[in-house]
């Protein structure tokens, strides 16, 4: 398949399932998420109320952690690979043909995407949690109509693509709200929440806004969320880290705002049992502990640090951090320092990585001590510490998976 780059329209894609016989996605009910940050959590908190209610569900990830089928899920399992390799070579037949058309050849994730909208199909899914890859307006998957879109967070990453103000950014991600669907927006900087709401106007769609219509608080042990449908207690995120909390009350009122909240027992034991790649995912290894997290620009450095001094008070932590071309380093960088004085960079195994020079260089005048190795292993045994950070690229967690045989 001729791969053509990204194409300022979606016609292409559409073309492409039309041809496949998957247009607009096909039927599932679709929540659709977007954000800077979150939304792979939320995702996954939508794709397990779901099933824990009975639906048959799917759901699609960007990117992928340690394997390319974690991005096309059915059930809570990622794709079989006889499946994958079946629908896949299907895809590229179809998209050899219109290498020669006005459209061009898809891209390698229009390609991923259309596979989710063929197994989905052909697996009968009901309801699908569907996560943005990039920006929203113009990203593949907007070509669905769904029950409920989601904008969970909005900060700076991929400005040279999406803009260089939290109210550019938020237009691009809001562009997934589409006419008289519902809309869940978390908590949002004021700029970034007067893009998103002047577009949801223009589009006729309800909007649910976490600290005005969705509320969480606290719970005894557990939290409570309040939405347009009513109240629910004892609401347990099953993911660790700060902003969990506010992710799963996104999630929560998308289930209820797309119309799928048919059993809420059922619903909040999914919650609790809910599980992702990536995010501040704990291994203990060799006398050390480990967290793998797939942070990459300063919100989410904030919210991991934040993390860290919840999960792991006084103990003493490094950072392992290698990144990806499109990434500004400084500022991500910055915010880790204020958990830890040592930092070790190792390379990316991505062909859009990061010169790991260029983020040493960086990372000098920020940290305390600050060194470059081959490999996770070798710099966890320089830092030491107690805990280790390995962070910057969701691409980098499965090296570090393989370096340390976790």
């Amino acid at each position: 398949m001729m791969e053509r780059g990204w194409r300022l329209e979606l016609d292409r894609m559409e073309e492409l399932c039309h041809r496949l016989g998957v247009a607009h996605g096909g039927s599932p009910n679709y929540v659709h998420v977007a954000g800077t940050n979150g939304k792979g959590s939320v995702t996954a908190y939508v794709q397990n109320m779901l099933a824990a209610q009975g639906y048959v569900t799917g759901a699609y990830y960007s990117p992928y952690v340690y394997d390319l089928r974690e991005r096309v899920q059915i059930g809570l399992d990622s794709i079989e690979k006889d499946m994958f390799a079946r629908l896949m070579s299907r895809i590229v037949e179809v998209g050899d043909a219109m290498v020669e058309t006005p459209f061009g050849g898809p891209t390698e994730f229009e390609a991923k995407t259309a596979l989710g909208f063929l197994a989905w199909q052909e697996a009968g899914c009901e309801a699908v949690g569907l996560e943005v890859g990039l920006g929203g307006r113009l990203d593949a998957t907007n070509i669905v109509d769904p029950a409920c879109s989601v904008i969970v967070s909005i900060g700076y990453d991929h400005m040279h693509i999406l803009g260089d103000t939290l109210g550019a950014i938020a237009r691009e991600k809001a562009g997934i709200i589409k006419p008289g669907r519902p809309v869940v927006v978390g908590d949002l900087p004021e700029e970034a929440w007067e893009s998103v709401s002047v577009v949801a106007e223009e589009k006729a769609a309800p909007v649910w806004k976490v600290g005005r219509d969705v509320v969480v608080e606290r719970d005894g042990d557990s939290w409570a969320v309040t939405t347009p449908a009513g109240r629910a207690g004892g609401l347990k995120p099953g993911i660790l880290g700060s902003v969990q909390p506010h992710n799963m009350a996104v999630a929560w009122a998308a289930v209820e705002a797309a119309g799928l909240m048919r059993d809420r027992m059922a619903a909040a034991r999914g919650l609790e049992e809910t599980r992702l790649p990536g995010r501040f995912e704990v291994h203990q290894h060799g006398g050390r502990t480990y967290v793998l997290d797939g942070a990459h620009n300063p919100a989410s450095a904030q919210a991991l640090v934040a993390s860290l001094r919840q999960v792991f008070p006084g103990q003493e932590v490094g950072f392992v951090v290698g990144m990806l071309r499109g990434h500004e380093p400084g500022p991500f960088l910055a915010e880790l320092a204020q958990a830890a004085g040592k930092c070790a960079v190792v390379p990316v195994n991505n062909e859009r990585r990061l010169d790991p020079g260029e983020v040493a260089e960086a990372a000098k005048p920020i940290f305390g001590a600050v060194e470059s190795f081959a490999d996770v292993a070798s710099a966890a045994e320089w830092l030491g510490t107690s805990v280790v950070v390995v962070t910057g690229s969701f691409y980098l967690l499965g090296d570090a998976k393989a370096s340390l045989t976790l």
